[in-house]
This record gives structure tokens, sequence and C-alpha cells, in this order.
């Protein structure tokens, strides 16, 4: 394991849901799988640290481990830019976007109460029970179900 980080700023709900997930509480920061969609967008867009860049106060920041890949030494490769930011939350959307949707699925298909269904989700993930986090998490699942019924028409 790296001593390295970079820092994002995700929608809360994903950082709860990232550090529910990914937390590794011996570095103290989101460490992805091998494998995993975040780790192959680290892979492609970490680059060496730009002379004079300092990370200013993290506070409030998501710290991600930056992984040792073949040929990219954490000690020089260790900067995402802040489209690489972008481009890991993206990721980080989509990997979570797949939960939500193999997860409520099943239980949506059978007439449970969508209220229920997402509170319930939210709990198993480490999720706050906010009504943004609720809301946020509702639409994206209703927008999720809108686009597979036009693509399956």
């Amino acid at each position: 394991m790296s001593q390295f980080s970079v820092y994002i700023t995700p929608p809360d709900y994903l950082s709860q849901w990232l550090r529910h997930e990914y937390w590794d509480s011996e570095s103290a920061r989101v460490v992805f799988p091998r494998g995993s969609a975040p780790r192959a967008v680290l892979q492609a867009l970490l680059r060496k640290t730009p002379s004079g860049f300092r990370q200013s106060d993290t506070a409030g920041l998501l710290p991600v481990e930056v992984p040792t890949f073949k040929g990219l030494n954490p000690a020089s490769f260790n900067y995402l830019s802040p489209t690489g930011q972008k481009a890991l939350i993206s990721a980080c959307k989509t990997l979570f976007q797949s939960m939500l949707a193999n997860e409520l699925h099943e239980l949506f298909a059978h007439d449970i109460q969508i209220t229920d269904i997402i509170y319930d989700f939210m709990d198993r993930h480490g999720i706050e029970r906010t009504e943004r986090n609720w809301e946020t998490i509702r639409q994206m699942y209703s927008r999720m179900r809108k686009k597979n019924k036009a693509t399956r028409s």
C-alpha cells in the first residue's frame, strides 16, 4: 500500500457510500480494489506532481489511495488534475448506480414502496438518512428506470 493520496469532493451520499464500502481504517482513506473502474481511472490519469504544487487544506475532502501501478511509482505519479478528479468521481457514481440498480430492481419489481426501498438501501450502505440524500438517490433511480424503459421500447 502506498503512502500517497489524492483528494476528491464527491457529493455527500457518494462520499458516505465510498467510506462505507471502500474505507481502509488502517490507512484512513478509500482504497479501490484491483480491476475496479475507479482504479483504472487513477491508472490512466495520475500524473507527475507539477513543480510547486502543494495540496492545500484537505479538511472535508475524501482521501483516496494512490496505488502502485506497473511503471507508475506513486512517489512521483500522485497528482490528479481537477479534470481527473471529476473523472474519478464520475467512475464512482457509475459504480454506485450499478449497485443501486442491482439491489433495488428486484424489490421494486415486487411493488414495494420506493421510500422504504431507498431508506433500506441507504442504511445498508452507510448513507445518512437525510432528505437530500434520499431525494438524490430516488431521482437517480427514477432516471435509470426511465432510461432503461426507453431503451427497451
